[in-house]
């Protein structure tokens, strides 16, 4: 008990921690691209006209509207938000292992740089992925009990919060929207199946999706998007459904659902691969077979783009198509790994159902055009969960000591941190500086002034203004410069 308390009060610790460093990343970021409209009068004549035609991500839009606006309340909800991603697959794995946490706070630390741009290092962005993405993880945290043996039970209080956490989840991003609704019927499903009855808890919360959803999809942009008349998002109608999805995912759909997350994606491997090496004992030679084939996948493939593509830069059509095969075959071998090899029907199902969510939440994304890396953020956030629930299991099972590997992990996540935050004060700081030097110049009267580039702008989603583009002159009114000022942008400089 004393242990368990000694525990508890580390990762309370650890969680702060976290806090405090994404609040910092937060603090250090400069609002960019559409967070200089939602600064200004455009956000609140959109908010004015209850965002008629424009998308049903309410939430998202309020939140956008606030943080442009209140700096400290940025900070703090980014940085509630960004440790809430990491805290919360860790809660959900039962677990209080330190090696758990610190593993979950590392994944999260080696998102891919593009992802990270239009996630963490972008108001607009973190509005509305990163905030669905916290909500489908508490709901997660509500009923992880189904995987259990006992029968859940569930107070009044938290069957009725999951009323508005039901419907606010829903008004953030669409492809989040669609799969709560399939995630909350699988539950009712499965729960039904397993113990033979159905649970206020799981019916409210999808009356609420439901709800919530109708809320979204009743705004006039969807209409727009389905008749072609909104230019920008649309869905295409020119293919068939099957050969829409195949080209999407040969082209672009593999890179950041599962290519790019090179990390990550070693960390899978090794995980999947020590359950087989360690789990999978006493199997028939039809089971031998397949283990030896999927370790061969497992150690391959997430050393084949940082060293044969990274080394040999290999890239056409056909490499492409290649790539998007072999990334598919790794996600099937995650995906058999478990269904095969996993001992218990609980744990069988409880990972099986966090892999599928994968693709059931990227499963939108091959109709409606344009989807980006943010898209996949909560996509992530479930190959996050399946690493830190299996090394639970692991770990509680004995087949994993995670104290010897407390040290590494620790010393990865610290040179993470490190690396984040130099590159983040070095970001902050130019920003500064390149603001302090165009107020100088418009105040001694120059109408075309020098806007230089920031450093490390691969972590930041367009921080600077496109010269001559639509935003320019947005970013002239945002920040308060002479009318008729024009920017000229100029490479970064380095320190002075």
């Amino acid at each position: 008990m004393i242990r368990t308390e000694k525990n508890w009060k580390l990762l309370g610790l650890i969680g702060f921690l976290v806090f405090l460093f994404y609040m910092y990343i937060a603090y250090r970021t400069p609002l960019t691209h559409d967070d200089w409209n939602w600064g200004m009068n455009v956000g609140m004549e959109r908010f004015h006209n209850g965002f008629k035609d424009y998308n049903g991500r309410y939430f998202g839009n309020y939140t956008e509207l606030l943080i442009t606006r209140i700096g400290w309340l940025r900070i703090l909800l980014m940085g509630l938000f960004g440790s809430l991603m990491v805290v919360l697959p860790a809660l959900i794995s039962k677990t209080t292992s330190l090696g758990v946490y610190l593993l979950s706070f590392l994944l999260f630390l080696t998102v891919p740089a593009n992802m990270f741009a239009q996630t963490y290092g972008w108001a607009a962005g973190f509005s509305n992925y990163n905030t669905a993405a916290v909500f489908i993880l508490i709901y997660l945290l509500i009923i992880k009990n189904i995987f259990y043996d006992k029968t859940p039970r569930y107070s009044i209080w938290l069957t009725i919060l999951v009323i508005p956490l039901g419907i606010i989840g829903q008004l953030f991003v669409e492809h989040a929207t669609l799969y709560t609704i399939i995630a909350s019927i699988f539950v009712i499903i499965w729960s039904f199946v397993k113990y033979h009855k159905f649970f206020l808890l799981h019916i409210m919360y999808l009356l609420s999706v439901i709800i919530g959803a109708a809320i979204m999809f009743s705004n006039g942009a969807y209409a727009k998007i389905f008749s072609g008349e909104d230019t920008y998002r649309t869905v295409d109608s020119d293919m068939g459904i099957f050969e829409k999805v195949y080209d999407t995912f040969k082209t672009t759909m593999y890179q950041f659902l599962v290519m790019n997350n090179v990390g990550l994606n070693i960390v899978l491997a090794i995980i999947a691969i020590f359950v087989l090496v360690k789990v999978a004992q006493n199997i028939s030679t039809v089971q031998l077979i397949f283990k030896g084939f999927f370790i061969v996948v497992l150690t391959i493939y997430p050393l084949y783009k940082p060293l044969v593509k990274g080394v040999f830069q290999i890239s056409s059509g056909t490499t492409a198509t290649f790539e998007a095969y072999f990334s598919l075959l790794f996600y099937l071998v995650l995906v058999a790994t478990v269904l095969m090899f996993i001992p218990t029907a609980n744990l069988k199902a409880e990972l099986t159902f966090y892999l599928i969510s994968v693709v059931t939440l990227a499963a939108p994304l091959f109709f409606v055009t344009p989807f980006g890396p943010r898209n996949f953020i909560i996509c992530y956030m479930f190959f996050v969960l399946f690493a830190v629930r299996t090394v639970q299991f692991l770990y509680a099972e004995n087949y994993l000591n995670l104290r010897p590997l407390y040290l590494p992990i620790f010393a990865l996540v610290l040179m993470f941190v490190l690396a984040y935050s130099y590159v983040f004060t070095q970001i902050g700081q130019a920003s500064d500086a390149r603001m302090k030097s165009v107020r100088e110049q418009a105040a001694a009267g120059k109408q075309v002034v020098e806007l230089e580039r920031l450093p490390y702008q691969q972590y930041l989603w367009m921080s600077t203004p496109i010269q001559d583009g639509p935003h320019a002159p947005v970013f002239v009114k945002y920040y308060n410069l002479p009318k008729g000022t024009t920017l000229k942008i100029v490479p970064y400089k380095g320190a002075k």
